[in-house]
Formats: structure tokens, C-alpha cells, sequence
């Protein structure tokens, strides 16, 4: 299937010695005497968030890195009358050195001719760590509750979760949307009616030990 326009999400990292790029890495107990020396080491510009020894602090937003196919449609099919909604297959991608959580954070617009949509996601090229639920974007023609709880969570672009596991899960998957039309207008069959909305994504990193979303 056609790929379409491409997001390639990525933050910046500036640093000085009080950022907190590294965790207690050495401690000297200073016992008797005076004065004592602590090593700074900063790093200014973005580090490498693709590789999972990239001294970032854990859970931080400068970990995350994912590609998704923002330009998507949908549309209805010939073949059902137009009361089927389909679309082609798109793709989110974890590119970062830790694994991601991806929510459905909300939908704007307004619904007019569509009464179902629903976002399905496809594991199958290699599996997920949990198997990922198709959500109803739109039910009985409203947008739905947007969902509370991670909706995806993506390996690291080594499969892993848990740093140093040796996983071997998805850090991409498949999606597409399905659905039914409602109140269709009379020219349906020779006028197609723009229908279209904003999905917002939200994305945390999944701290090294696998388990930990965010700081």
C-alpha cells in the first residue's frame, strides 16, 4: 500500500552541569577532610536517542523518537452502498533506544455522515509485548472518551523493553480504519462529502526497566 506523509517526532536535549543528565553513576565518602572535587560532565545539542546507552535521565521526553503516518483517510466502498468505511494501512514506527507508550488522546471535528470509525491495529509482521485492541474513534456518530491507558506500547528499536533483556517484540506497527456511514446524503453516489477530523497521539517513553511510562 501507498505510504503517505511521514511525522518524525524528536526532541532536543540542552545541558549544563544541573541538568541532570546522569544518574549517581560514583560516590566518594569524604571522611576527615575539608574539600572535596565532583567530576561535571554536560553535554550541549541533542544526544542520541536511538542508542539505548545514551546517557539520558530515564523516562524523560527527550527519549522520544517514532515515526507515524500523519496523512491518513478513509473512505466508503462501492461495493456496500457506501455504508462501509475502509482505508489503506498505515504505520507508527519506535525509532529510540527505549520502548514507547502511544495513547489516544482525543478526537476534534465533527461527525456528520460517519456513525462508526475505528482504528485497528495490525501486530502480525512481529508481535507486540501485549496485544494491541482495535478503539472506536466514533460510536453511534460521537467521538469516544479518549483512553486513559496506553492504547500501544512499542519495543525500542532493538525489540526490547527492558534494556538488556534480549526481547525480541515489535517496535512498529500496522493500523487502518473501518466503520459504518449514517444519514447518507441523496448525490452519495456521484459526490463524495468531506468528513474530516484531527487524532491526537500522545507519546511516553518507557523508563530501562521496562515497566516504569514516564519520569
Amino acid at each position: 500500500m501507498k505510504k503517505y506523509n511521514k511525522l518524525f517526532v524528536a526532541t532536543m536535549v540542552i545541558g549544563i552541569a544541573t541538568t541532570g543528565l546522569s544518574s549517581i553513576a560514583h560516590a566518594e565518602t569524604f571522611d576527615g577532610i575539608n574539600s572535596g572535587e565532583v567530576e561535571i560532565n554536560g553535554s550541549i545539542g541533542k544526544l542520541d536517542n536511538t542508542d539505548p546507552e545514551t546517557n539520558l535521565p530515564e523516562g524523560s521526553d527527550d527519549w522520544i523518537n517514532v515515526t507515524v503516518d500523519t496523512a491518513t483517510a478513509f473512505h466508503t466502498t462501492i461495493a456496500s452502498n457506501h455504508a462501509n468505511i475502509e482505508s489503506a494501512i498505515y504505520n507508527i514506527t519506535n525509532n529510540s533506544g527505549r520502548g514507547v507508550a502511544v495513547y489516544l488522546d482525543g478526537m476534534s471535528g465533527t461527525p456528520v455522515y460517519v456513525n462508526q470509525l475505528t482504528i485497528n491495529p495490525d501486530d502480525s509482521k512481529k508481535p507486540l509485548i501485549t496485544t494491541p485492541v482495535s478503539f472506536d474513534l466514533i460510536s453511534d456518530g460521537e467521538f469516544s472518551t479518549k483512553l486513559a491507558t496506553p492504547w500501544l506500547l512499542l519495543a525500542n528499536n532493538m525489540g526490547e523493553l527492558k534494556k538488556g533483556s534480549g526481547q525480541d517484540f515489535g517496535n512498529s506497527v500496522d493500523f487502518n480504519y473501518t466503520g459504518k456511514s449514517q444519514n447518507l446524503p441523496t448525490d452519495v453516489e456521484t459526490v463524495a462529502k468531506s468528513e474530516n477530523y484531527k487524532l491526537t497521539l500522545k507519546f511516553a517513553s518507557i523508563q530501562a526497566d521496562g515497566s516504569t511510562i514516564g519520569q
